[in-house]
C-alpha cells in the first residue's frame, strides 16, 4: 500500500536499530538529522496545501502545538490487522493481555504524518531549550530505543518523540485520553 504523504525512508531500514554497530548507528543518526529540515518542509507544505490552518501559526513555539494537533487528529486513519498480524502480536502473551490487543493499527499515511509531527514536536523543545539536543541512545543495549534518534537532556531520560506522537494518535482513536501535543509538551517540560 502506498501513502499519499511522502514517507521518510532510511538507508538503514533493512538493519534493525539493535543490530547496528556503532558506526552504522552514527551514520543513521547523521542521516536522520540531515533530513529534519526537509521533513519539516514537507509537513509545512502538507499543512499549507490542506488550507485548514494558517501556516504562520507553525512558528516552533509551544502554542503552535495546538493547531498542529488539531490538524493532525482529523487525519488519523486506521486499518484492521490481518488475522496473521494479530496472531503474531498475541503469540506468547498471557490470555488476559492478548485479548486487549486492538483489532486495528494506524495506517501508513498516519504513521508518516506522526513521524514528521514528532520531529516538529521535538524541535519545539530544542528551540525553546537550547540545552536539549538530538542524539541517539548509545546504551544500554537492552533499552527499547537503543541506537534510535532521541532528544537528550531530560532529567527523567530521553524523549523518543515518535512514540509520544503515535501513542497520542492511538489514544485519540481509542478515545481514552484528552491529551494534546501541548499537554504532553507541558508534562515533559517538568523534566528539563
Amino acid at each position: 500500500m502506498t501513502s499519499p504523504y511522502p514517507i521518510m525512508t532510511s538507508p538503514f531500514e533493512v538493519v534493525g536499530f539493535k543490530e547496528m554497530n556503532k558506526k552504522q548507528a552514527q551514520q543513521c543518526f547523521e542521516w536522520f538529522v540531515s533530513e529534519i529540515p526537509s521533513r519539516l518542509e514537507i509537513l509545512k507544505n502538507a499543512i499549507e496545501e490542506s488550507g485548514v490552518q494558517k501556516i504562520e501559526q507553525f512558528d516552533m513555539t509551544p502554542q503552535s502545538l495546538t493547531p498542529l494537533w488539531n490538524w493532525l487528529k482529523v487525519r488519523i486513519n486506521t486499518i484492521p490487522y490481518s488475522p496473521d498480524e494479530k496472531k503474531e502480536l498475541q503469540d506468547g502473551l498471557p490470555p488476559w493481555i492478548a485479548e486487549d490487543i486492538r483489532d486495528w493499527k494506524l495506517d501508513i499515511s498516519t504513521m508518516a504524518l506522526a513521524v514528521d509531527v514528532s520531529i516538529y514536536f521535538a524541535q519545539v523543545f530544542i528551540t525553546k531549550y537550547p540545552l536539549l539536543k538530538w542524539d541517539f541512545l548509545k546504551k544500554p543495549k537492552s533499552h527499547v530505543y537503543f541506537n534510535q534518534p532521541i532528544v537528550a537532556g531530560f532529567k527523567n531520560g530521553p524523549l523518543h518523540s515518535p512514540t509520544i506522537v503515535t501513542n497520542l494518535c492511538t489514544s485519540y482513536v481509542d478515545r481514552k485520553s484528552e491529551k494534546t501535543l501541548l499537554s504532553v509538551f507541558e508534562f515533559w517540560e517538568k523534566f528539563i
